[in-house]
């Protein structure tokens, strides 16, 4: 191969290279969740929503009727299963400031 060939060669790997990592970079960042959270104009967090954190658990859980189901998510509400709420914030990376 001449010196001219092996430098057109080795551009062309070049670029090849770098447009794949371009392409993979792009990608990796329109694919990534939103870790962002909602706030006021003042600053502080937007409130978690109970009742959808209460009713979206039942997404993960079984129970043997839907009357059951109904009074965990009642229960919940009242705050008798906190571990539904710390199970949320894990989940959503909102750590323990988050308010309800």
């Amino acid at each position: 191969m001449s010196m001219t060939t092996k430098v057109g060669l080795g551009l062309v790997v070049v670029l090849i290279i770098l447009g794949l990592g371009y392409y993979g970079l792009t990608q990796a960042r329109s694919s990534a969740p939103s870790t962002s959270q909602t706030t006021s104009d003042t600053g502080q967090q937007a409130k978690i929503n109970i009742d959808a954190v209460c009713q979206g658990a039942l997404a993960y859980m079984t129970f043997p009727s839907g009357a059951e189901a109904d009074a965990f998510v009642k229960d919940c509400k009242e705050g008798k299963h906190p571990e539904v709420i710390d199970k949320y914030k894990a989940d959503m990376n909102l750590g323990t400031g988050a308010a309800i």
